[in-house]
């Protein structure tokens, strides 16, 4: 589940630094940096598991390769969007619906057992993985709501 170990992981880094006195960041300021390195994590990944991931892809979508690579940029240009707080907010919801949108693919994933070498994959870990998506986007929706 390597998705949540980068999510949670990064934050957890994170949040050892604030502790630490390497930040004076709010959590929620640390959970939308932590939202912008997965993004630019698995965006990259389109990169050099392109075959892989062209394969979760239903049949029913179009230029498999093109949406492997576009999808990545999207990744990362959404990272890039949380980092700054004049952006931050809309490109949250921008990652939301995101999330709803590749639901399809994860979907397609578990039902067909395919595996992404790397990826810390099996059939069950494919089935858990659809359960992370709505924590997923609960998370970027709060990490990039502005502070109180």
């Amino acid at each position: 589940m390597i998705t949540l170990l980068i999510l949670i992981g990064s934050f957890a880094v994170l949040f050892l630094l604030k502790r630490a006195g390497y930040t004076q960041r709010s959590n929620r300021e640390l959970a939308n940096y932590s939202m912008a390195f997965f993004l630019v994590f698995f965006g990259l990944s389109h990169f050099y598991k392109k075959s892989e991931l062209m394969m979760i892809l239903p049949s029913w979508v179009p230029f498999p390769e093109f949406v492997v690579y576009v999808t990545g940029v999207i990744e990362i240009v959404f990272a890039i969007g949380l980092l700054f707080e004049r952006t931050r907010r809309v490109t949250g919801v921008l990652v939301a619906l995101f999330f709803v949108a590749i639901l399809p693919a994860n979907v397609h994933k578990a039902i067909n057992d395919l595996e992404i070498s790397g990826a810390m994959s099996s059939t069950f870990l494919s089935w858990v993985r659809l359960f992370f998506q709505p924590i997923f986007i609960v998370w970027v929706l709060y990490s990039s709501k502005k502070q109180n």
